[in-house]
């Protein structure tokens, strides 16, 4: 890429208007994924998050019904 040494301001501010344009598009481009990746693996994480909250929730009911039904037996 030729921007790749681009990486101070001063490199960047001597760069024309339509070089600059399309750095920044670049990187907007790379932040853009970066940001799609890191939202696929929070839902990913929230997927299992939900699922083991809903486990938990299911062997809280099962062991609070059968206290209760030792309780009446």
């Amino acid at each position: 890429m030729v921007f790749a040494m681009a990486t101070s301001i001063s490199t960047i501010s001597q760069m024309s208007r339509y070089e600059q344009m399309k750095y920044y598009r670049e990187k907007r481009k790379e932040a853009y994924s970066q940001v799609q990746s890191l939202s696929s693996q929070a839902t990913g994480l929230m997927t299992v998050k939900l699922s083991e909250s809903q486990g938990m929730g299911n062997l809280a009911a099962k062991i609070a019904y059968q206290r209760s039904v030792k309780k009446t037996a």
